[in-house]
């Protein structure tokens, strides 16, 4: 992506949004972040940044949804992954 001066800007967008069980609005964010890195890693920094923002928040009993199959199934798998990917992953479980 190029930005207004000409400069290769190499970002990823994040947006969150928490609805309540009734599906109504209740916060959202937006952030930026510079991945040097694949799609499934960068995804797997979004899932990062928002368990961070839900914890500080103490929310509980949190649904997700997300956008990378690959991402899920992981998350949703026990086996040990090494790579940055499973580690970030790992430590949430």
């Amino acid at each position: 992506m190029k930005g207004r001066h000409g400069k290769n800007r190499q970002r990823a967008g994040l947006g969150i949004c928490i609805r309540n069980d009734a599906g109504e609005f209740v916060r959202s964010k937006t952030d930026w972040f510079a991945p040097l890195c694949d799609v499934d890693l960068r995804e797997t920094v979004g899932l990062h940044t928002t368990l961070q923002w839900i914890s500080d928040l103490q929310f509980d009993n949190v649904d997700f949804a997300l956008d990378s199959k690959r991402v899920v199934d992981h998350v949703n798998s026990y086996e040990d992954d090494n790579s940055d990917f499973g580690c970030i992953i790992s430590a949430y479980r």
